[in-house]
């Protein structure tokens, strides 16, 4: 049996949480897993899990006793699964209902290997839900490995995130870096996009990102000026092959 899963990391997301639960518990291919990973909150978000996961038995709670940050949080949940496949959603942010059967559908059409990507276009909303912009991302589908790194180094456009990815091709690309508090999902879609991978477009849009003026976006200057000089130097040499 191949086993589909979600990773929903959290910290502090308690005002959405269970609005992306839902989103990823409605979705119309239905996720044999979904691990909630809270990077020990202390806004009631555990209670918000440990509720839910009472209902739904796919439900897996990792309630974090100390914070590991986004990306220790995400990479060792990952590690953990016992899952084939796996996709990522934030605890502030929601899935639209046919995400993964469309994502599902265009990792598999490519003969079932587990070297595809698949993704969908996102569409970012405020605080509320309402929308402000719509990423289409298809062109990423269109591009040959070198041309995809080229336009992920330069972060003159969105990027694919949340993508539906083998367990295999995770590791393969190194996963999550702890040591990033910033910028830990460029330095792995970097990674990922160096890999020998084909990357599949779903043709819908899959994923509703929020900005609400809360989290590490909102990161004084400097810190995200120096992580961004971090990744660039630790990719160096692919960045170099990429321009």
């Amino acid at each position: 049996m191949v086993i589909s899963a979600c990773l929903i990391a959290s910290c502090d997301n308690a005002p959405y949480l269970a609005q992306a639960i839902a989103s990823v518990r409605a979705q119309t291919r239905p996720f044999d897993v979904i691990l909630v990973a809270d990077d020990a909150s202390t806004d009631g978000s555990r209670e918000v899990i440990r509720s839910l996961a009472a209902e739904e038995p796919r439900l897996l709670p990792v309630l974090r006793d100390r914070r590991l940050g986004p990306a220790g949080n995400r990479d060792l949940a990952i590690r953990d699964m016992r899952a084939d496949w796996i996709t990522q959603l934030d605890g502030d942010d929601a899935m639209t209902p046919d995400k993964h059967a469309a994502e599902w559908e265009a990792v598999t059409s490519f003969q079932g290997r587990t070297e595809a990507v698949g993704f969908s276009d996102v569409l970012l909303v405020d605080a509320w839900g309402d929308p402000l912009e719509s990423w289409n991302l298809g062109r990423y589908a269109l591009m040959d490995r070198a041309e995809r790194l080229a336009w992920m180094a330069r972060r003159s456009a969105p990027i694919p995130r949340d993508m539906l990815l083998s367990r295999h091709l995770y590791l393969e690309a190194g996963g999550y870096d702890h040591a990033l508090p910033l910028y830990e999902d460029w330095d792995f879609k970097l990674r990922l996009a160096a890999c020998r991978a084909v990357w599949r477009h779903s043709g819908i849009t899959g994923t509703q990102y929020r900005r609400h003026g809360a989290g590490l976006s909102e990161a004084p200057l400097a810190e995200h000026e120096h992580w961004l000089a971090t990744v660039r130097q630790r990719n160096a040499a692919l960045l170099a092959g990429a321009e």
